[in-house]
């Protein structure tokens, strides 16, 4: 009798061992706002209306108001608003981003090009700190990106905006 047991007890042994593997990560799905896609390493929510052209997104992607770690605020403007792209980003940090901080200059290439963005602290609604750009598409509109996250997530919010950048096509 022992010796029946034997093959029953490996294959509940094998199957036992096939469902404590981890099971592998699924890649997070690519996001896309108002034309631009990107391939990010991480999950994030659905596009929301943010209102006045404006669409975002945050991670983790069922997070509540508030606890986001990451969000991408993406904000669409036609080529002939009669705004220039720093214009365009002061208008964006006072009305998506509470704030009016200068920042200092940083740069990042979006759709091939090199952009000069801003990057700052927020004090409201609570302290963080963001990324500006401005991506101008083929057609001469303009998306300004507006990334937002706490000083606790910083190095992994750097490599999440970098390999939006990196893989942002329209």
């Amino acid at each position: 009798m022992p010796s029946r047991m034997a093959p029953v007890l490996l294959s509940i042994l094998a199957a036992l061992a096939a469902a404590a593997r981890p099971a592998v990560a699924a890649t997070p799905a690519q996001i896309e706002l108002h034309g631009l896609k990107a391939a990010p390493p991480i999950a994030f929510s659905a596009p929301e209306n943010a209102g006045l052209d404006a669409l975002r997104v945050v991670h983790p992607a069922d997070a509540k108001a508030g606890g986001e770690k990451l969000s991408l605020t993406a904000v669409a403007f036609p080529k002939d608003s009669g705004m220039t792209d720093a214009e365009l980003l002061d208008y964006v940090k006072t009305t998506f981003l509470a704030t009016s901080d200068a920042g200092k200059p940083v740069e990042r290439t979006l759709l091939g090009k090199k952009v000069k963005g801003q990057a700052l602290e927020k004090k409201i609604p609570s302290p963080s700190f963001a990324e500006v750009y401005v991506a101008t598409n083929k057609t001469g509109d303009k998306v300004v990106l507006a990334f937002v996250f706490p000083a606790s997530f910083a190095k992994d919010a750097e490599a999440t905006i970098s390999a939006i950048a990196a893989s942002l096509k329209e």
